[in-house]
């Protein structure tokens, strides 16, 4: 060890040559003046060689600790640029997300997310899968899923971010020909449309809550598609009766494309979850990333459920 591996020396030993004096430097570095000293005199032997001509009134550099430091300004400036760049890249969010989420939200909402997340993280790759299967999360190598319904997978710890609330709704033609229930008995009366995946809870039966009041309608479906949206266009085309998450029905609810039933019950929300790997140290972008989801996506369903809203801020998200 010959002292200048260590990077405290030779900060001490640049201080005092820039101040003049051990005295002076030892109140810039705010230690005691036989402390500085101390390791002034450990930088020397450890250098084997004089830094500084001292008597009793100046003191001075040797040629050594001339050329020293010169040295020392470049050695702290180079280990300051490096410490520079391992805090930037302690911060920085940056890697490959492999995310999954149910078809329509991810569809219109996820993706929207992504885009966005990636202009505040633009080191930040992603690639988005859209899945209205139950997935294995872990054997299929996702980091992240926005979830809907009942999740099956024991390999996730999962994170409710918000609730979906539903209706029920048809087109007017079809209220026409097959009139306007006003219980839930007459539902049947219309041809009824499910969800082809039992684990959304809308296959063939909905459940309605009003007051203390609890009904719940059974149906033989006339048509099971695989995702809200081909329900949603088959509603408007007039092809039956079908639950619908609110925030994927609000351009067409004011419009008048579709029209919702029994307003006076409600249905039990759904609940939509943000999951990740159990029991794993999650990386920096996933942390980073599933935060804000949490955050953000209540409000995307907001704004879709009520499209007024992005008729007063268009693109304000991004």
């Amino acid at each position: 060890m010959t002292g200048l591996e260590d990077l405290r020396l030779l900060k001490a030993f640049l201080c005092i040559g820039e101040s003049g004096s051990i005295s002076a430097a030892a109140r810039v570095l705010n230690i005691s003046q036989p402390t500085l000293s101390r390791q002034l005199g450990q930088l020397e032997r450890g250098a084997g060689v004089s830094l500084l001509r001292r008597d009793t009134h100046t003191m001075s550099l040797t040629p050594a600790g001339e050329r020293l430091m010169r040295d020392a300004r470049e050695m702290l400036g180079l280990a300051e640029a490096a410490s520079q760049r391992l805090r930037e890249e302690r911060e920085t969010v940056r890697g490959h997300l492999r995310v999954v989420a149910v078809v329509d939200l991810g569809q219109f909402v996820v993706s929207r997310l992504l885009a966005m997340f990636r202009k505040l993280h633009p080191h930040v790759t992603a690639e988005l899968h859209l899945i209205n299967r139950p997935s294995k999360f872990v054997e299929e190598g996702f980091d992240c899923g926005v979830l809907v319904g009942r999740i099956t997978d024991p390999s996730v710890t999962v994170r409710k971010v918000a609730e979906i609330r539903r209706l029920l709704v048809a087109s007017p033609e079809l209220i026409k020909i097959h009139g306007h229930p006003t219980t839930p008995a007459e539902l049947k009366k219309l041809p009824w449309m499910g969800v082809l995946q039992p684990h959304f809870y809308s296959r063939d039966h909905v459940t309605l809550l009003r007051s203390r009041e609890q009904r719940t309608a059974r149906f033989s479906p006339t048509l099971l598609l695989d995702s809200v949206t081909a329900l949603r266009e088959a509603a408007i085309a007039g092809a039956g009766l079908t639950m619908q998450p609110e925030w994927l029905i609000g351009d067409a609810l004011a419009t008048g494309k579709l029209m919702r039933l029994l307003p006076d019950w409600t249905i039990p929300p759904v609940q939509a979850f943000v999951a990740v790997p159990a029991g794993r140290d999650l990386p920096r972008r996933l942390r980073v990333f599933a935060d804000f989801i949490a955050e953000q996506l209540p409000s995307f369903l907001e704004e879709r459920t009520h499209p007024t809203l992005r008729i007063q801020s268009p693109m304000t998200k991004l």
